[in-house]
């Protein structure tokens, strides 16, 4: 399914935070928002699930207008993943990824035994069905991410919405995630903070700076030294890894570019 921001603009307290911001995200593809804290990334994410509305333009699912459709409809059409709230702690790990099945029953609608075997896949897909039974409360934060993402996936909508994926999780589960979110077969927006991973996983990246759309494209086209250094204020430059045949790329302190630091003095041991 393709999602369109058309000239997306948001007010909050009486401030514009989103300036008409206009991006295309094809069927399929894996697209990360990236941008220094405060940019827009999570706010373009919320127009696009109708937690927040646009001051101005259109955000549409295919041809849909997003604040024309039903929220249910919206519910079955976009998945996202949520930080855990305290209401969940005294829920198991099953009873929260089952709330992703919410969207497909009545207001009185019991879990079917077609939602208990989508909620299990879910689970295991993230390497997380040993938690099955225990409670969300007494889990670790990459714990709690993997069930999130668990229940986003039982929710089953063509599209994906990820904010900030990774926090809380080790580097292993970082790129186990990644690898997971690359081969789902539905449209994925996820708004991330590290460069490197957007680099390796996403199809397209968009950066956010100030609310505004900077650039966007393939990672590679994208994320040049020169845009780095200017949106996110650190030197960047590309190192070789032969691991990957890929280059990554390096970060320092832009001031030590001017003035390096000095070497620290001291003795070798000797004997």
């Amino acid at each position: 399914m393709r999602v369109d921001f058309d000239a997306v603009s948001v007010e909050l307290g009486g401030r514009e935070v989103l300036h008409r911001v206009s991006l295309s995200v094809e069927s399929g593809h894996f697209v990360g928002l990236l941008g220094p804290n405060g940019s827009g990334k999570s706010t373009l994410l919320r127009t696009l699930y109708r937690v927040r509305t646009p001051a101005g333009g259109q955000v549409r699912l295919d041809e849909a207008d997003v604040l024309r459709m039903r929220r249910r409809e919206l519910a079955r059409t976009v998945s996202v993943m949520l930080q855990e709230t305290s209401s969940e702690f005294d829920l198991t790990v099953l009873e929260v990824v089952l709330l992703g099945r919410a969207p497909y029953h009545g207001s009185f609608g019991r879990d079917t035994a077609v939602d208990l075997r989508i909620a299990h896949d879910a689970l295991r897909r993230v390497g997380s069905l040993d938690l099955v039974d225990r409670m969300v409360g007494e889990l670790s934060g990459g714990q709690k991410q993997r069930v999130m993402l668990a229940r986003a996936l039982a929710q089953g909508g063509p599209v994906l919405v990820l904010d900030e994926p990774t926090n809380h999780l080790d580097i292993a589960h970082q790129l186990e995630l990644m690898r997971i979110v690359g081969t789902l077969d539905c449209t994925v927006i996820a708004a991330l903070h590290d460069l490197n991973l957007a680099s390796a996983h996403c199809d397209e990246v968009a950066v956010l700076n100030d609310g505004r759309l900077v650039a966007f494209g393939p990672p590679d086209d994208v994320l040049t030294p020169d845009l780095v250094r200017e949106i996110f204020a650190v030197d960047a430059r590309y190192l070789p890894d032969p691991a990957a045949d890929r280059a990554v790329l390096a970060f320092g302190h832009l001031d030590d570019i001017v003035t390096p630091l000095p070497r620290r003095s001291g003795h070798r041991p000797t004997g």
